[in-house]
């Protein structure tokens, strides 16, 4: 059986398109992997649902090529064993009205639906919205979580650790955690509080005496002590994503509460070319 190729090129059809760097395609590959592996192993077993919180428009650019592919909403809609549900969320009014009129005509034949809302508000409507799709009744999700910056609350991982869901999250720990610590780490500045869902960071940032240079790792450390506490279990290496300048720019972290989702994960992780390892 032909492997399934998660960079899948398109035509420009002059809807919103969002601009991209070239490394986006790494991400896209390991999303892509992982949801082809997850649908594989765990089809007619579950409900599987694939949770998108920042869907974006559903088509990027590549800044340096020019070439247009489908980004990780997309992707997961063209596995050749699809998720059973797929609920994608943007902010954006535009993106959305460009993302569900590409979806209604690409994928028509999926059951799907979409939000417009902060990701950090959906999670409670996607719950309660439950019982209208599920067929079975016993839903195993897929979340991929993209925001551009340290925006994401740890309120909304707890909403989402309420069901069986494994976890994805490209954290901008270097593009926006180091660019912006002074800022953040001000008395008055709640960001860090909400990020990793306590103040005892406060502490443990003064009490370690953590250099510009360590940022990066204590964020990194904080949010997986902050999410094991939910029962989940983290992978022991993470994906650093660079830039073309080599400078490192996100971080994917992958979160189960089950051995075997850390398994799917590593097996992808190894069989990636662009690999790197961080902490």
């Amino acid at each position: 059986m032909k492997k399934f190729n998660p960079i899948q090129t398109i035509e420009d059809d002059g809807l919103e398109i969002m601009e991209v760097g070239n490394w986006a395609q790494l991400k896209y590959k390991l999303v892509g992997k992982y949801c082809d592996i997850f649908t594989s192993g765990m089809k007619n077993k579950w409900d599987l649902v694939y949770l998108d919180l920042f869907s974006g428009p559903g088509f990027v650019k590549i800044k340096e090529t020019k070439s247009c592919i489908k980004n990780s909403a997309l992707i997961a809609m063209s596995l050749p064993n699809s998720f059973n549900h797929y609920v994608l969320n943007d902010f954006s009014k535009s993106a959305v009205s460009s993302l569900e009129e590409r979806v209604e005509r690409l994928y028509s034949d999926k059951s799907f639906k979409i939000y417009n809302q902060d990701a950090n508000l959906v999670v409670d409507r996607i719950f309660d919205d439950l019982p209208t799709y599920l067929k079975i009744g016993k839903p195993l999700f897929f979340a991929f979580i993209d925001p551009f910056s340290l925006n994401l609350h740890f309120d909304t991982i707890k909403k989402l650790s309420a069901q069986q869901v494994d976890i994805l999250v490209l954290h901008a720990l270097q593009m926006d955690g180091i660019r912006n610590m002074g800022h953040y780490i001000k008395e008055n500045n709640p960001r860090l509080n909400l990020f990793f869902g306590n103040s005892d960071w406060r502490y443990r940032l003064t009490e370690e005496k953590v250099a510009k240079g360590q940022f990066v790792k204590f964020l990194s450390d904080e949010f997986d002590n902050s999410i094991r506490k939910l029962g989940y279990k983290t992978a022991i290496i993470k994906e650093r994503i660079t830039n073309n300048q080599g400078s490192g720019i996100y971080y994917l972290s992958f979160y189960s509460k089950h051995e075997r989702g850390l398994e799917f994960f590593e097996k992808v992780r190894k069989g990636n070319n662009n690999q790197y390892e961080i902490f």
